[in-house]
């Protein structure tokens, strides 16, 4: 007989065992189900709360950015002497980023807000001013969805023009003719050039949307904040934005520009560098805690499935020892023996597993749709969740099968 004869005929009496004690075989595959349930739906929950949170990130710009702020300027509630002359982030920092790895960078966008009084014949309220510069309308994820951007021109010399998110245009424009109207924002009269689409995000179903505050953007030209404003002469901003595609050249990048700027402000590092990307790591640096946490339990389950295989299986070898002394008696080695045992274990395993990965889809689905976030499965996933069941699957087998193996087929023919 062929070796691959020879396991047909060891897998084809596996299954007929398994098939003639149902019961006692469901009871063995219940613990692998389980085991390899909770692997995979565990895995499966974390990996689609960070991909729904990389959703999010992207949305907002992007993963690629690299942002620059200021620190506080003030210590025990007052100025220091020292950060006041320092005069905080300002355009020359934005202008000398970009220049040390120009072929990199793809982007470059500040940010000089401002508070004042908005007024139009429709609405009075205090509101917050983004005076934003360079490529801020595409580096966070705006669009114009009405009207245009800020030209060239309306950016250098901060002409008195705005666009509106989609709240605050109904808000100050509630019949829907923005476009061409004027508001004041403090003393300074501009006009309405352009109304951006309305960002929706929500990280769950039904949940409030997360980009409700974009939508009250109220944009201007970074300079026309600095100059007719703030009155500010050091031309400072409150972020300045470097978009790089190239994620390799993020760090090397993010450490030259540390040192650029540390320079620029008499060696006090007044200022702090945001990576997005490496938020996300952080991020799921801290998921994989809980994919531990998860795999963990899976282990524990499969163990406990495990022991309880062998006693059952113990039990069955009990009531299969004539059986065993027969089948030795016509010729059968231990060795023959041994692979039957093993054969009937594995293929217990296998059924098991794949049902367990049947149960923990559903299992993960139930709760992704509970918590409202769309499911997202890894390949990763099951492989992980397939393999301890295998691995544990194979050991647990091994003594009721070395036990097997050991019989004496004059004392097992003799049993009663």
């Amino acid at each position: 007989m062929t070796t691959s004869g020879a396991f047909r005929e060891r897998l084809f009496g596996a299954w007929v065992e398994i098939r003639e004690n149902l019961g006692r075989s469901i009871l063995q595959a219940l613990g692998v189900l389980l085991g390899v349930a909770s692997v995979l739906g565990g895995f499966s929950i974390s990996d689609s709360q960070r991909r729904r949170a990389d959703q999010m990130f992207v949305k907002m710009g992007g993963l690629d950015k690299l942002n620059v702020q200021p620190k506080a300027a003030v210590r025990d509630g007052r100025p220091t002497a020292l950060q006041q002359a320092n005069l905080g982030l300002r355009d020359a920092d934005a202008l000398g980023g970009e220049a040390l790895k120009a072929d990199a960078i793809q982007g470059v966008s500040r940010q000089k807000n401002a508070r004042a009084r908005v007024v139009s014949a429709y609405g009075d309220q205090d509101r917050q001013i983004s005076g934003i510069g360079g490529d801020f309308i595409p580096a966070n994820g705006y669009g114009v969805a009405r009207g245009r951007g800020f030209s060239a021109t309306e950016m250098d010399t901060g002409a008195p023009v705005v666009i509106l998110g989609t709240e605050a245009a109904q808000v100050f424009f509630p019949k829907g003719d923005a476009l061409g109207q004027t508001l004041r924002i403090g003393s300074v009269p501009v006009t309405v050039i352009g109304v951006f689409e309305e960002r929706v995000f929500r990280f769950r179903e039904g949940q409030r949307n997360q980009f409700w505050w974009r939508n009250r953007i109220i944009a201007v030209p970074a300079n026309l904040v600095q100059r007719r404003m703030n009155g500010d002469a050091y031309r400072r901003v409150d972020r300045i934005t470097f978009r790089i595609p190239d994620m390799g050249a993020m760090g090397a990048f993010a450490r030259q520009l540390s040192y650029l700027v540390k320079a620029n402000h008499r060696l006090q590092e007044d200022f702090r560098l945001d990576d997005v990307a490496a938020r996300i790591r952080r991020r799921n640096s801290q998921g994989d805690v809980y994919d531990i946490i998860f795999l963990l339990s899976g282990v524990l389950a499969l163990v406990g499935g495990g022991i309880v295989n062998v006693n059952i299986q113990m039990a069955g070898l009990k009531e299969r020892v004539r059986e065993v002394g027969v089948k030795m008696a016509l010729g059968a080695s231990g060795r023959e023996i041994f692979k039957g045992f093993m054969t009937e274990a594995l293929l217990l395993t296998a059924l098991g597993s794949l049902a367990g990965l049947v149960l923990g889809v559903g299992f993960s689905w139930v709760i992704t749709k509970s918590l409202g976030i769309p499911l997202y499965m890894t390949p990763a996933s099951f492989l992980w969740a397939y393999g301890l069941a295998a691995a544990f699957g194979f050991l647990f087998a091994l003594y009721p099968a070395w036990k097997a193996s050991r019989l004496s087929p004059m004392e097992a023919l003799r049993y009663e």
